[in-house]
């Protein structure tokens, strides 16, 4: 099936060869630029690794709100939460923590599991001034370090010189609407160039929506209100050399009245984050380019809950919290050489991050008249830590054969202390201090049959630090379990091997990947013994830890292919396929999704466009075991359209255009088959529109 489905896409590109006026189009795309392959700005097309890359006008194209909505056509990756709520991305089976998030040079915040498959921690950020986000798939550790197991997600968004491209000024206000939440935003950005040598930018969007519903709408309600402001500041130093001042701002209320002061959620989730970046082009015998980075970030997530009691006497008043500090600081070099026929492309720097993560917890208890009852200082599921992270890397992109044969060669050494923080809370909980070094190389080879058809292959090893919530697990239930800490928890490793053909030619472009992952060392729960309950009538209570248990195997395909059929009317369709197994146990994963694809149909004109697009995926039935939650396949239809009136330019879609009634796996991996499954069904027809003003 693999072989079949290969070749028959590449045949498909291959066999229409005409030339067509579109191909300045396609000449566009292939000069797409991209600085997760090599830590430097390069073409697409000169990654031997897979990068996705969605850009400023596909998320304004297909009206989306967020990296769910961002990510909803595109191959290898899946996407978990809904609009308003935590959101993560899955790279071909891999998330969580396992994959590193960076905005604008800065490393974001860790995710942590908020019970099942839920993370915590991630997405919340704004598309709104997003300019392009790139998603590297496999690891990434040579270039990235810890956490970059299973891929990178680079995240970049505009500069003033971006909104003016050689204006004076530039102003512009957005109004959006989405069915799906009811959502509303209000978008504003201006820019200008205040002096010969400084241009700044600010970009402000508040949204306002409801709960995401389930197809019968029986979910519980709750409402949710973000701010969102990215300042920038760019000073021209030199003819040479620049400076760039950021501001990013992030603020999110949650909140849900289910019983009002019986069962009530109110979560505020804030990101403040202040960067400074200086880039210079007076090249020297040790560099071309330099670009040094300093940034501190601060995250700050509140939940804020009103639970009645079991007796129904009284009310507990829980605030629970999640602090993460980071300090990092970058330095990204390289260096054109030539060695007799060889050019070298030089790529070296070091990075240095430093987490200080805290997680409060307070519970007051009051009874029905609001009088408190006990106040105190409960213990966290894990307790807070103190992590810092010190890498070197070098790459160097080798062109052996001038426009045929290129060799991409990598290799990072890390260093990372991580220190649990100790209290009183903890008495009787052994914290161990990490303490390791991780080697991570890469070797891609780029080899061109001509300047349209490229054959690519990429080896690239990956690691992950054993995360903090899962070393320093301390809690339980007494009658129930019980989960001990582990201070001899391993680093997760990962080696990934691509194998793919591209083509570009003047009115298509292909791909067809073939990859591989294998995980060692991969970090899940055991049960390490067995004890007395309570009371002698009581069951035995498992005491269990998170330990290296398994090795893991993810494979599979994906294909891509683009077609202008004419000059109006073009496709685009793609499909992945992943397998991911534990080798110890042969049990399925439950993080990987079932065979899945979409195609889009296109219209253009010279003002307006209309896309009509099909997503599908099939059942999923290769679930870890028996008692595990399946789904059934499923396939969707959308329809949006774009108008440009010059100064106004309007946006308008509907979205499950047949009101189809389906479950993605994703919603439902690791959920037992004894689960009511229909609060997990995604919502019916919707409608979603937006209109922008540039002045």
């Amino acid at each position: 099936m693999f072989k079949q489905t290969t070749i028959s896409l590449s045949i498909a590109a291959a066999v229409f060869t005409a030339p067509s006026s579109v191909a300045e189009q396609f000449e566009k795309d292939s000069e797409v630029i991209v600085v997760s392959g090599s830590r430097i700005e390069q073409k697409l097309e000169d990654v031997a690794g897979s990068v996705n890359v969605v850009t400023e006008q596909e998320i304004e194209r297909e009206l989306a709100v967020d990296l769910n909505s961002a990510f909803k056509y595109q191959t290898g990756i899946t996407t978990t939460g809904s609009t308003g709520e935590a959101q993560a991305l899955n790279i071909r089976g891999i998330g969580g923590n396992r994959v590193v998030y960076v905005k604008d040079g800065r490393r974001l915040n860790d995710a942590y599991s908020g019970g099942g498959s839920l993370i915590v921690g991630r997405g919340y950020l704004d598309v709104d001034n997003v300019k392009q986000i790139e998603v590297a798939k496999g690891a990434a550790s040579s270039l990235y370090g810890s956490d970059a197991l299973g891929g990178i997600i680079v995240i970049t968004t505009k500069n003033p010189s971006d909104y003016l491209a050689g204006e004076n000024t530039f102003a512009q206000v957005g109004l959006g609407f989405n069915g799906v939440s009811d959502e509303t935003s209000l978008s504003g950005t201006f820019a200008a160039q205040l002096s010969e040598n400084n241009a700044s930018s600010i970009q402000i969007t508040r949204r306002d929506g409801e709960e995401v519903q389930n197809f019968n709408d029986s979910l519980d309600a709750y409402e949710y209100l973000s701010n969102a402001a990215i300042i920038k500041s760019e000073f021209t130093l030199s003819d040479t050399s620049s400076l760039l001042a950021t501001i990013d701002l992030f603020e999110q209320e949650y909140k849900q009245v289910i019983t009002p002061s019986m069962y009530e959620t109110v979560d505020n989730n804030e990101n403040v984050s202040f960067s400074l970046q200086f880039d210079t082009n007076a090249g020297t015998a040790f560099y071309d380019n330099l670009n040094a980075q300093l940034y501190v970030s601060d995250f700050d997530q509140q939940s804020d809950q009103i639970r009645m009691g079991y007796t129904g006497t009284s009310v507990s008043h829980n605030d629970y919290g999640f602090e993460q500090t980071i300090f990092g600081t970058r330095l990204v070099l390289d260096k054109q050489l030539q060695t007799g026929n060889i050019a070298h492309q030089i790529v070296y720097g070091i990075d240095y991050d430093s987490y200080e993560t805290a997680r409060p917890r307070v519970s007051t208890v009051k009874d029905l008249q609001g009088n408190i009852i006990s106040a105190d200082v409960f213990k966290p599921t894990f307790p807070g830590a103190d992590t810092t992270m010190l890498g070197i890397f070098l790459q160097d992109n080798i062109t052996l054969i001038p426009d045929a044969l290129t060799l991409n060669a990598g290799l990072r050494f890390d260093n990372y202390d991580m220190k649990a923080k100790h209290d009183d809370l903890y008495q009787g909980s052994e914290f161990g201090d990490y303490s390791e070094s991780a080697l991570s190389p890469k070797l891609g080879l780029i080899y061109s049959f001509n300047d349209n058809l490229n054959l690519v292959a990429q080896y690239a090893r990956g690691f992950k630090i054993p995360p903090h919530d899962l070393a320093y697990q301390s809690h339980g239930v007494p009658t129930r379990y019980q989960i001990i800490p582990n201070a001899d928890l391993e680093s997760e490793t990962s080696d990934s091997f691509e194998f793919g053909m591209k083509g570009h030619f003047e009115d298509k472009q292909f791909s067809a990947t073939f990859f591989q992952s294998v995980i060692d060392d991969f970090i899940g729960t055991t049960v390490v013994r067995m004890e007395p309950g309570p009371s002698p009538t009581s069951r035995p209570v498992p005491i269990m830890q998170y330990q290296n248990v398994a090795e893991v195997e993810l494979k599979g395909f994906e294909t891509n292919l683009s077609v202008w059929i004419n000059d109006n009317l073009s496709f685009d369709t793609g499909l992945t396929y992943i397998q991911g197994k534990n080798k110890e146990t042969n049990e399925y994963e439950s993080s990987i999704s079932p065979l899945n694809g979409f195609i889009k149909a296109r219209y253009e004109a010279d003002t307006w466009s209309v896309t009509t697009a099909f997503k599908a995926a099939k059942r999923m039935t290769k679930v870890p075991n028996e008692t595990s939650a399946k789904t059934s396949g499923w396939g969707t239809v959308d329809i949006f359209a774009d108008y440009d009136l010059g100064k106004w330019k309007l946006n308008a879609g509907i979205f499950n255009l047949l009101d189809k009634e389906y479950i993605p796996y994703e919603s439902v991996a690791g959920l037992k088959n004894t689960t009511d499954l229909s609060e997990y069904t995604q919502s019916g027809r919707y409608f979603a529109a937006n209109a922008r003003f540039t002045f």
